[in-house]
């Protein structure tokens, strides 16, 4: 008894012991490893990747210091950085690390490797056997393991089918056990079902159906034998409607105020958004742009476009179905374009030509002032027979105007002395033209001193002429 208690004492307490345990894992469950594991089969040239889990299953902390792997066809991948530290297990926590073996064999033949995991040593042995050759239809390339399969982008409730051959180009018949499809949008295998026996030289063919139910990335797995592969497809949300561009007058006129509105082909079955962007390009030489042709309402030339399920007309901010543009006052085409879910190229395009046209008289008013010439808005007292102001707001959208012309009538309608009156106005338009930033729109006030009875006059014609024509008003009436 007395050598026992001794022995305790000069042991101490007893130490947390670290211990390490290897799984092998496939995705879903996991396998303890022993001293011998089997990676399976693979055909020459395909590839077999196994997923090794190193845990701590001890009440001490482990150090992974150690991974070799030794042997013709067998490689590392994934490997962890070294030394890697495990906490002890406590029962909920699990301390663990993952790195993956590849088995690739070159030949039929067998194949071992050495794994060494710290003092842990496992023999993996595999089998490079002969296996039928998996291409996609229209293609010689093999498939090896693990190889993407992209079905690519298709719209949901809509099916794509890709035709898949297994060739045996060896000397003796080969098996398919297993021929399997799983994941979600994927459908197969149709047309063929394992077990399957081809003969030397012969090829066998079935089908795997991607059918997307909503606009997202779908992937799933083909299974034959041991070898596996990744099916991938992306479903597409229903596309919108076909949109067009339509104005509330399609006669192009400037200082006009128009509206245009986006009719869609049909019910949209989903939402996007877009924009409206309006665009001009002047004819006038010299001249680039417009700053009047813009939106009445929100940015002056981009407006946002909503689409929500069971529209039949994109709409604008705030609700409206159309939107109010005004047309400025220079010549030239006026573009819509729309754009989008954010889609580079137009959904839609439509432009509005605004053809050169005579000067367009928006007011012309004239006043008589009696005994003298008002001066700042007061009369200046010089003793005169008076003086007729004649005002006009117009727009050239030529930006030509040159000549003018006036003509007084008196109470019978007789013209006046000294009949019509003539300006050559070009340098005067060219100069205001060349300065303006509101497009062809001026305004003119036009003076007349009058040496006789200013009473008398009545009323007055106005033309004025440009590169297309002459507009020339008739018999404005003189105001006191």
């Amino acid at each position: 008894m007395i050598a026992r208690v001794l022995l305790f004492a000069a042991l101490g307490p007893l130490s947390a012991l670290a211990q390490l345990q290897v799984y092998a894992f496939d995705g879903t469950n996991e396998t303890a490893v022993g001293w011998l594991f089997n990676v399976g089969a693979a055909s020459p040239g395909d590839s077999l990747t196994t997923r090794f889990r190193v845990r701590n299953i001890g009440t001490g902390p482990a150090t992974l210091t150690t991974l070799a792997l030794a042997g013709s066809g067998f490689s590392f991948s994934n490997v962890p950085s070294l030394p890697y530290i495990l906490a002890p297990y406590t029962g909920s926590a699990v301390s663990e690390v993952e790195f993956d073996v590849a088995f690739s064999p070159t030949d039929v033949a067998s194949y071992s490797a050495f794994l060494q995991v710290n003092t842990i040593q496992i023999i993996l042995d595999g089998n490079g056997a002969q296996a039928a050759v998996l291409t996609l239809a229209g293609s010689n390339i093999p498939l090896a393991a693990g190889a993407i399969i992209d079905f690519g982008p298709l719209a949901s409730g809509t099916t794509k089918l890709l035709t898949f051959n297994l060739s045996n180009p060896g000397s003796v018949a080969v098996s398919v056990g297993t021929l399997s499809v799983t994941g979600t949008g994927f459908k197969g295998p149709i047309g063929r079902s394992a077990p399957i026996s081809i003969a030397p030289g012969q090829t066998v063919s079935f089908q795997v159906e991607f059918l997307p139910t909503s606009g997202q990335a779908f992937q799933g797995t083909l299974a034959v034998d041991q070898r596996t592969f990744v099916l991938t497809g992306q479903g597409l949300s229903p596309p919108l409607p076909g949109a067009s561009i339509v104005f509330g007058s399609s006669v192009g006129q400037s200082v006009q105020q128009n509206n245009v509105s986006i009719p869609l082909a049909a019910a949209s079955q989903v939402s996007g958004t877009g924009t409206l962007t309006m665009t001009f390009q002047s004819s006038v030489q010299g001249v680039s742009d417009d700053p009047a042709i813009q939106f009445l309402s929100g940015p002056l030339r981009q407006a946002t476009v909503t689409i929500s399920p069971g529209d039949t007309t994109a709409m604008f901010d705030g609700g409206q179905s159309d939107l109010a543009f005004q047309t400025g006052a220079t010549a030239g085409t006026i573009t819509f374009t729309l754009t989008l879910n954010g889609n580079s190229t137009p959904a839609a395009q439509a432009s509005l030509t605004i053809g050169p046209a005579p000067v367009s008289f928006a007011s012309a008013t004239s006043i008589r002032l009696l005994g003298g010439v008002i001066v700042n808005g007061e009369p200046a007292g010089v003793p005169v027979g008076g003086e007729v102001d004649i005002s006009i707001v117009a727009s050239d959208n030529t930006y030509s105007a040159s000549q003018l012309a006036f003509t007084f009538f008196d109470q019978s309608g007789a013209t006046m002395q000294p009949g019509v009156i003539r300006v050559d106005a070009t340098s005067d338009f060219q100069a205001y033209f060349n300065s303006t930033t509101t497009g062809g729109a001026f305004a003119l006030l036009a003076k007349f001193t009058v040496t006789g009875d200013v009473t008398q006059i009545i009323s007055t014609d106005i033309a004025i002429t440009n590169s297309v024509g002459v507009t020339t008003t008739q018999h404005i009436l003189i105001g006191n």
